[in-house]
């Protein structure tokens, strides 16, 4: 009798790939599937009935691809999935993508390899062509921090672009006009809409934003130590900054503190996140918070429900907002 490894040689493909073709969990390429089918058709092969029921009696698997577990947002949202995968008494399975486009794409296949029918995704380099493929064939795979009109349905997204603009609109507020937005070095869609938030509160405020006052570095402790030297340097006397996280925010501290400037009377910031360290900075950061755990939990219900599909899902709404949580890293220019 042929295996699925027999299968696999006459195909000239790997037994994942024989595996994605007859179970049909992610996107496998036309003409992939077709060389893949001929072999079946080859050596009359079918899938095992009786190791297919078993998979799904176990199969109450849910996956979760994130990013840096080491970074505290990730953190969170890990928190979030793993608090409603044991609400749902859901075995869990955890797999990193490190912002790279390859490692998520490898990531996401090893979790539907593993017979993940729900999954929840945080991708930031994958493209949309990519991720939209793997969603047509995995129908439990939600999308959090990221959002696509195509499945805007299975996305959770933050509204960055008001969450940076409430931000900025605080220092404003304070007096502050020449404020730095520290921001983060790799093309991700926070990125994009944070920026957008920072140049529509500076705008509506009738200040002109230099090309230097964006500052790009790694988003963790080393850049925010890096952009803060590159603010200390550039003589523009920024009176604040606004940093893309709190963890970027506290590398900034940190430096400015050696350096002995006097936070925040003679620098003022405001961080992104909320993490729980924020609080206790000193001074305690100035931050918007970011629901992450909430985002988390929301989006590992939704995708277990798409695959559970025992009743209509109610629409509900998958945008969330930050906000800002005022503490005594800003201080008032008169």
């Amino acid at each position: 009798m042929a295996t699925m490894k027999d299968v696999a040689q006459q195909a000239g493909v790997s037994v994942a790939t024989v595996s994605r073709v007859i179970n049909n969990t992610a996107y496998v390429e036309p003409g992939t599937r077709e060389r893949v089918e001929k072999a079946m058709r080859h050596f009359n092969y079918h899938r095992n009935s009786a190791a297919l029921a078993l998979a799904k009696r176990c199969g109450n698997m849910l996956g979760l691809l994130t990013g840096n577990l080491a970074d505290p947002f990730f953190s969170l949202l890990a928190r979030g999935v793993e608090k409603m995968a044991r609400q749902k008494e859901a075995k869990l399975m955890v797999c990193s993508g490190g912002h790279r486009a390859e490692l998520e794409k490898s990531a996401l296949e090893f979790l539907i390899n593993q017979g993940c029918e729900s999954i929840v995704a945080h991708i930031s380099s994958m493209d949309e062509a990519d991720i939209l493929r793997y969603a047509a064939h995995t129908p439990g795979l939600v999308i959090i921090n990221r959002y696509f009109p195509a499945i805007a349905n299975r996305c959770i997204w933050l509204d960055n672009v008001g969450a940076c603009h409430t931000a900025t609109n605080y220092l404003i507020q304070n007096g502050h006009r020449k404020i730095a937005y520290v921001t983060a070095d790799i093309p991700i869609d926070d990125r994009k809409f944070r920026l957008e938030g920072y140049y529509a509160a500076m705008t509506h405020a009738g200040i002109t934003v230099p090309s230097d006052w964006v500052i790009s570095v790694p988003f963790n402790e080393e850049g925010g130590e890096r952009a803060a030297e590159k603010l200390l340097n550039s003589n523009i006397n920024f009176t604040a900054a606004v940093t893309f996280n709190d963890v970027m925010a506290a590398g900034m501290m940190k430096f400015l503190h050696q350096r002995k400037i006097n936070l925040p009377t003679q620098l003022s910031i405001v961080g992104f996140d909320d993490v729980v360290t924020a609080r206790y900075l000193y001074p305690p950061l100035t931050t918007m918070h970011n629901p992450i755990e909430q985002m988390a939990q929301r989006a590992a219900s939704l995708a277990l429900q798409l695959v559970a599909k025992k009743k209509p899902l109610r629409p509900q709404m998958n945008m969330f907002s930050a906000e800002l949580v005022i503490r005594d890293s800003v201080s008032l220019i008169k």
